[in-house]
């Protein structure tokens, strides 16, 4: 009988009520209008967090009867990206609450960037095929509310800034359940929140006009710049200086030599890469040859000095993240490190020249390459190709990498993150003429290309802008400041007690 009076005492104080899901107007965080109410996510929607599979059960390639499983490079900022990074497991192992699900909101609850944390992606349909997996959380907005008005809601400042004040970890940012139940959430009645939801849409529309304009305009600009590399690494953009200008390609000749000078391992990694070379002969009779990135350099990487140690951090020792890798020449890092986290960790310090490719990472990060213009050290996840001996100029290597960042990044494997290595890395090939015209095919490249990141630039901010008028929108929008609301409704409180009660 006690047993029984306890199990009720306690199933009572876990029943939801109006007075634990009302904000107390001392905690709302600014003023509504006077018939709305602020509310707790957590009484508004259902949450899951995804589940982990065993790498025997997992795919790179769809086979009969199985699903794909959505990581974090999958989730994009308001959107689900079912095409980047596919890893499938059979349907039989995928709870029915997996299953992806229109308007759900997936978002990255695990993950290494503070910039990812807490992304929500939202879908747009029903699926029988995509499930959620690890790393990953599901909210599920409830039958009596507007979903998109929930969904809206996860795409703004409000909720992002709040999540990445919270999230924590060493060197992995983590949500708990509890951060996202517990947000709190202006609540309209729900003919204002689809009056907010169709307005949203009718402004977002005109703006995705102009996005997609923008995305033409950056493609072909990216089709521009990918065509020019295309042309300097056939010959095509030095032909007429070849004329003036002949030169005996001895490069890895060079080379070798130079090896001998290196500890045997890096010696022995330059010599197999060498035995893949093969000569290109060009139309006017020039010889390039073809070979591996490992036959012109040491590859390496760092290391990540204990972030409990406050000691080893706010030196002056530049260290660069895979996330500062961007296709960029890297002259300053967002973090330094001190000599004593440099003693006490297996980092590097890199001379200037040296080539960066990221080996890991969500999104557009993995493959994506820079020059250092400074002496620095890097993570474990950024591969360095260091090439001191003085026959590769380092932005001809580096240009070479943007030109195949897609096939690069196909290098990367593994049921986890996709990732490349510091042998996948040496196994890249590449194309190397003699050093005279990697000089002179870098500079026709910097005055071409400069043209083309002027004009990618301005399309880039007028992106960024579209970005910003939609973020301002929903901030608007959240505030009851778009001019939708209808003060003769009834109050919100009344459509939370249903709420409640149909819990």
């Amino acid at each position: 009988r006690w047993k029984e009076l306890s199990d009720m005492a306690k199933a009572k104080s876990k029943k939801i009520t109006l007075e634990k899901v009302l904000v107390p107007l001392e905690e709302q965080p600014y003023e509504v209008p006077e018939n709305w109410c602020w509310t707790k996510i957590g009484v508004l929607v259902d949450l899951h967090r995804g589940v982990s599979y065993k790498k025997t059960d997992a795919h790179d390639v769809r086979k009969e009867g199985e699903c794909l499983i959505l990581r974090g490079g999958n989730i994009g900022e308001g959107y689900i990206d079912t095409e980047n990074d596919n890893i499938y497991v059979s349907k039989e192992l995928v709870n029915e609450n997996q299953f992806v699900r229109k308007n759900d909101i997936i978002i990255v609850a695990s993950t290494g960037s503070v910039k990812v944390i807490g992304r929500a992606g939202v879908s747009q349909y029903d699926y029988d095929d995509v499930a959620f997996g690890a790393f990953l959380m599901l909210i599920r907005p409830k039958e009596m509310i507007n979903s998109r008005y929930i969904d809206y809601y996860f795409q703004g400042n409000e909720y992002r800034n709040r999540i990445r004040g919270l999230a924590s970890g060493v060197n992995i940012n983590n949500i708990k359940t509890e951060y996202i139940m517990d947000t709190i959430i202006p609540f309209p009645t729900l003919a204002e929140q689809q009056r907010i939801v169709e307005q949203i849409e009718r402004l977002f529309a005109k703006l995705d006009e102009a996005s997609e304009k923008a995305e033409i305009a950056l493609n072909n600009s990216y089709d521009r710049k990918n065509a020019i590399l295309e042309l300097a690494y056939s010959g095509k953009l030095t032909q007429k200086w070849r004329k003036n200008n002949h030169y005996i390609n001895n490069v890895l000749d060079e080379i070798r030599k130079y090896s001998l000078t290196l500890a045997k391992k890096e010696q022995r990694n330059i010599e197999k890469c060498q035995k893949t070379i093969e000569e290109i002969v060009l139309e006017d009779g020039t010889v390039w040859h073809e070979t591996q990135i490992g036959s012109v350099g040491v590859v390496t990487n760092g290391s990540t000095p204990s972030r409990k140690c406050d000691e080893y951090w706010n030196g002056n020792i530049p260290w660069v993240s895979s996330g500062e890798v961007r296709n960029n020449i890297i002259s300053y890092t967002r973090e330094q490190i001190t000599e004593l986290g440099f003693v006490n960790s297996s980092v590097k310090k890199l001379p200037k020249g040296t080539v960066l490719i990221a080996m890991i990472g969500e999104g557009k990060t993995r493959g994506q390459s820079s020059v250092l213009d400074i002496e620095a050290t890097t993570n474990q996840n950024v591969a360095a190709i260091v090439i001191e001996h003085g026959y590769i100029n380092p932005k001809f290597l580096w240009y070479w990498l943007q030109k195949e960042y897609k096939k690069n990044r196909e290098k990367g494997a593994g049921s986890g993150p996709q990732a490349l290595n510091c042998q996948r890395v040496r196994e890249l090939k590449f194309i190397v003429p003699s050093i005279e015209e990697q000089n002179e095919i870098v500079n026709v490249l910097e005055r071409l290309m400069e043209q083309e990141e002027q004009a990618t630039l301005s399309i880039e901010r007028v992106l960024e802008q579209v970005v910003n008028i939609k973020k301002s929108i929903l901030s608007k929008a959240f505030r009851g400041e778009l001019g939708t609301n209808n003060l003769k409704e009834e109050s919100s409180i009344e459509l939370l007690k249903r709420i409640i009660e149909d819990n």
